[in-house]
């Protein structure tokens, strides 16, 4: 069986990360059934993403109501042995109208990819680690650290 795994950035954003910060709320979308049958779990999907994260020195706060702060977007589908895997920064962000601004909630940078598991909830789990490490790439491409910072 040919089992398959590539990344398709959605657009090239890391001038978006430019001083976002470093907290970040984590959502993890609803599973699936198919995706649990296999046993994919968000409790699995919300450790990987806070751990890679906090390892990078990203501080992760609770979900909360707080607007002005970005969230990392987890959503994964599992349709028999095919997956795709979504990773979303978002935001809320203004949009200048007359007469008054508009406030909404939208993506600021983006990477998705699709492939077949197999059975195997970890591949799709290591294809999620994937997506972070290209976000954290641009992340410090956007940011890069100062002399003596650690």
């Amino acid at each position: 069986m040919l089992t398959f795994f590539f990344v398709v950035p959605l657009f090239s954003q890391d001038r978006c990360l430019v001083n976002i910060g470093n907290k970040f709320e984590i959502l993890i979308g609803n599973l699936n059934e198919d995706a649990k049958k296999i046993g994919l779990t968000e409790e699995r999907l919300r450790t990987v993403t806070e751990l890679r994260l906090r390892k990078e020195g990203m501080d992760i706060k609770n979900a909360s109501t707080n607007l002005n702060m970005p969230y990392v977007c987890v959503t994964i589908t599992v349709v028999g042995a095919a997956f795709g895997i979504d990773l979303r920064i978002k935001e809320v962000v203004e949009i200048q109208r007359k007469p008054l601004p508009v406030f909404c909630t939208t993506s600021t940078w983006g990477a998705s990819s699709i492939g077949t598991h197999m059975g195997d909830p970890e591949f799709i789990v290591s294809g999620l680690s994937q997506l972070l490490d290209e976000f954290l790439n641009d992340y410090y491409k956007a940011n890069p650290k100062k002399r003596g910072e650690e």
